[in-house]
């Protein structure tokens, strides 16, 4: 995926994310598991990258976006698994390459509010922010994209929403760890 494609897919998750996920169910990639690498992963790093003159120690940025990196990674597997067994555990049929594709798109607003991670008390403002637009993002790619039925499974919804909100605040919570370590804050 080049540049200009990541940038526009970046908006369109962003701003017009029902008409995305109609066309994505539309015209389904051909390899879900592809997205990681071709979406999730360069716009975790590019969110590291734009870091860099935010920190001003290279050294030390270096190493927190490394970590940072790890961690928003590992998070997105944790999701991705866990949103898979409980929707196994209410015997829907959900493709576990399915909700990789789901979350690697949604998780997007949380993956740009890291950059106001170094906002002082107006990080958990932007933490909060990007966690719940993010989950509208989820469902409604839950429901338009994989099919989910909103009044059949409104516990699974419900369940894999706690699911990432519990999931995106451990990971604020490290990062604001691994912050501390590097002496940012």
């Amino acid at each position: 995926m080049g540049v200009r494609a990541l940038f526009s897919f970046i908006i369109a998750v962003l701003f017009r994310y029902r008409t995305f996920w109609m066309t994505l169910k539309e015209n389904p990639p051909g390899d879900e598991t592809a997205l990681l690498r071709d979406y999730a992963v360069p716009v975790i790093a590019l969110v590291q990258l734009a870091k860099f003159p935010l920190i001003g120690v290279p050294k030390s940025a270096m190493f927190y976006g490394l970590a940072n990196f790890l961690i928003d990674v590992g998070a997105l597997y944790i999701m991705v698994g866990g949103a898979s067994y409980l929707a196994e555990h209410n015997r829907l049929k959900a493709n576990p390459s399915g909700m990789l594709a789901v979350f690697c798109f949604s998780l997007t607003p949380v993956w740009i509010s890291e950059l106001f991670y170094f906002a002082g008390h107006w990080a958990w403002l932007a933490a909060v922010i990007g966690i719940v637009y993010a989950i509208v993002i989820n469902r409604q790619g839950l429901v338009t994209f994989l099919g989910l039925e909103p009044s059949a499974s409104g516990g699974l919804l419900r369940n894999i929403a706690l699911l990432q909100v519990l999931t995106d605040f451990a990971v604020l919570m490290l990062l604001r760890a691994v912050m501390r370590l590097f002496n940012f804050i």
